[in-house]
């Protein structure tokens, strides 16, 4: 994972605002035959997420596009709280609960990220953790081998749960791949006597954007920051 910030400025969004203050639907799939305003395709507002993202999964960074991207809803659709307000309902159209994720089928036989997360609707409705919340996002961390966790005064257990657990972020396949670039990244320092003026420069060079992010480059960042 890594921050989020919202942009609020496309195309999809400023449409989605208007779905959402007259209460209609963005989704053309919904069995929705009344004259509330309605968005014929999600692509528009999937582009805007895409794009304030840097074409990067909100929760594992692998990379995605329109063609292999879902949205997701934060507060889950059918979320009711304690008092039977239909929360999930409500946030159904907000741009603020909306992220762009990837098909979650990355890891063979295992699912993640959103896909992952929906077995978990009934019993977990809501994450602890949030890739728009700055503060929660500068506790995420990345071992030498690859695993995600977060680390912090509050809520490690339940943050953490959501990582390994819900969002099923250090999966096989996904760990590999941070376990590669950690690994890359000390092999090119090494070489460099983990000089500071280098190691600055690679950390430019991972947190550029040419349009998007490199795919996992939060974890190369994580890695870079400690030489620096």
């Amino acid at each position: 994972m890594k921050y989020i910030q919202k942009k609020r400025t496309g195309v999809g969004y400023s449409k989605l605002l208007k779905i959402h203050k007259a209460k209609g639907s963005y989704d053309d799939t919904k069995n929705d035959n009344s004259k509330r305003p309605k968005v014929t395709t999600r692509t528009d507002i999937l582009k805007d997420l895409l794009d304030e993202q840097g074409y990067l999964c909100a929760y594992c960074m692998r990379e995605i596009s329109l063609d292999n991207a879902d949205i997701e809803h934060i507060v889950g659709q059918k979320y009711v709280d304690s008092e039977g307000k239909e929360i999930g309902k409500k946030e159904d159209t907000c741009y603020d609960n909306m992220l762009a994720v990837c098909h979650g089928n990355f890891c063979k036989n295992e699912t993640h990220c959103d896909t992952s997360r929906s077995k978990y609707q009934a019993k977990r409705p809501l994450l602890s953790i949030s890739p728009l919340n700055r503060l929660q996002m500068n506790g995420i961390k990345f071992t030498q081998s690859g695993v995600v966790y977060y680390e912090n005064l509050d809520d490690e257990t339940e943050m953490n749960f959501d990582l390994n657990s819900v969002l099923n972020l250090n999966c096989e396949n996904i760990r590999s791949k941070r376990k590669k670039i950690i690994k890359t990244i000390k092999k090119i320092l090494s070489k460099h006597r983990f000089d500071k003026k280098f190691a600055q420069k690679e950390l430019e060079y991972w947190e550029q954007r040419n349009g998007s992010y490199k795919a996992f480059c939060q974890v190369a960042i994580f890695e870079l920051r400690k030489y620096i």
